[in-house]
C-alpha cells in the first residue's frame, strides 16, 4: 500500500480523523470500540482504513496492531524502542490485578466496577509468596 497515494483518495472530512486517531495512537492510547450506545469512531476508521494507517505508521518504525477479537488497536514499535520494563514486584502486582479484575468481571454483577483495597492486595501478594516484610502497607 502506498501511503501517499492512498491518503489522496480519502474524504474531506477524514484527514483530519486520519490525524486525531494517529495522534492518539503515537501518544501511547489503546483504541477501543467504546460502549455499544456511544461507539469510538475513530475505532470505526482505524478498522476500515488499518492498512493506511499502518504505512503511514512503518515510516517512523511503528506498526499497527489492531486485534478484532481483543477489540483494541495500539502502535507497536518495530524494535521495542519505549517498551516499559517492571521489576519483579510490579510485575507481581499487575498479575495480581489483572487476575482478580478476571475474577470479578467472572462474577454475574450489575456493576463494570472492580475494586480492591491495598489489605486485599498485600494479601494476595503475600499467598503468592512474596514475604511480607518486602511489602509497603502503602504499597
Amino acid at each position: 500500500m502506498d501511503f501517499l497515494e492512498d491518503y489522496a483518495k480519502l474524504e474531506s472530512t477524514q484527514p483530519e480523523r486520519f490525524q486525531r486517531v494517529v495522534t492518539r495512537l503515537l501518544a501511547g492510547e489503546v483504541i477501543t470500540p467504546g460502549p455499544p450506545l456511544q461507539p469510538d469512531p475513530d475505532w470505526r476508521f482505524a478498522e476500515r482504513y488499518r492498512d493506511l494507517i499502518d504505512s503511514y505508521l512503518q515510516i517512523g518504525g511503528w506498526g499497527f496492531d489492531l486485534d478484532p477479537t481483543l477489540r483494541l488497536a495500539r502502535t507497536v514499535h518495530e524494535t521495542g524502542t519505549q517498551r516499559v520494563r517492571f521489576s519483579k514486584l510490579e510485575s507481581l502486582v499487575l498479575c495480581t490485578l489483572r487476575l482478580h479484575y478476571h475474577e470479578q468481571m467472572r462474577l454475574a454483577a450489575e456493576e463494570d466496577r472492580c475494586d480492591i483495597t491495598v489489605g486485599q492486595l498485600r494479601e494476595r501478594l503475600v499467598h503468592a509468596g512474596k514475604p511480607i516484610a518486602q511489602l509497603s502497607t502503602r504499597l
